[in-house]
């Protein structure tokens, strides 16, 4: 069985970690789905969320345009701090937000709506995320960014479920991945995939979800390691691969005839 084998290769290996996987609207595993773990750059997809609750309310917010000051521009991964444009329509940083996890976009976002009161509502709607800091900078309290799986798994449900535009672009950010995953690395299919990767100190999170004709099948997997981080990304190859052999997936539709472009050419 799945969890068998899951318990088993996570008892075998030198690595703490919360784990969710779900397909349609059915648990198939969890592991300390609960656990907080520090939330890398994930937490942007709950930042995201709260900007799209106020959207509902003003759909011009898509158009607003922010300004990046030099003290913005903090070090880590995305583009924005390493490119000359100065304004953004906060349509383009919530692409930049869901598709590379760029610094200084979600920061933009903390500081246009307020890091108080996004904390405030995560806390309310999605319980085990908080959002103690900007992203790339300390608190003067102490506080930290947090996640669980569990938290992570109800966002993502939230955005691959809801239409609507603002929805939309954060679909077509988590699509447009171009890092391998190596969760994922065991996946033969080829259905929409939406994925997002946290990493911090020694801490690396996956989320990969896979649209099918029976719901998505989602994948949450936290993880500490102690030692090397290549034996971890060794133990999340280990766990997708045991979820693809063990998980029997519906055949796409065949496609028409029309050539249809490469889904990822770098």
């Amino acid at each position: 069985m799945i969890k068998d084998e899951l318990n088993s290769l996570i008892k075998n290996k030198n690595i703490d970690a919360g784990l969710l996987i779900t397909y349609g609207d059915k648990e198939i595993y969890s592991y300390q789905s609960d656990k907080v773990f520090p939330a890398a750059g994930l937490v942007s997809l709950g930042i995201l969320a709260y900007v799209e609750k106020l959207w509902q309310k003003d759909s011009s917010l898509l158009n607003e345009e922010l300004e990046v000051t030099d003290l913005s521009r903090v070090r880590g991964s995305g583009i924005i701090s390493r490119l000359q444009q100065s304004c953004w329509p906060l349509r383009d940083l919530v692409f930049l937000v869901a598709s590379m996890s760029d610094n200084a976009a979600t920061n933009l976002l903390i500081e246009r709506f307020d890091i108080y009161e996004i904390d405030d509502w995560l806390r309310d709607n999605y319980p085990g995320m908080r959002l103690g800091r900007e992203l790339m900078r300390y608190s003067p309290t102490g506080q930290d960014n947090e996640i669980t799986a569990t938290s992570v798994n109800k966002l993502l449900q939230y955005f691959l479920n809801t239409n609507n535009e603002f929805c939309d672009i954060v679909r077509n950010g988590l699509s447009n991945q171009t890092t391998h995953y190596s969760i994922s690395t065991y996946d033969n299919n080829d259905f929409p995939t939406y994925n997002r990767m946290g990493e911090i100190d020694n801490y690396r999170h996956e989320v990969c979800s896979f649209k099918t004709q029976n719901g998505p099948l989602t994948l949450i997997a936290l993880t500490q390691y102690e030692g090397q981080k290549s034996e971890d990304l060794l133990f999340l190859q280990e766990v997708g691969k045991t979820i693809f052999s063990k998980i029997s997936l519906p055949e796409k539709k065949k496609p028409s005839t029309t050539p249809k472009p490469k889904r990822n050419e770098r």
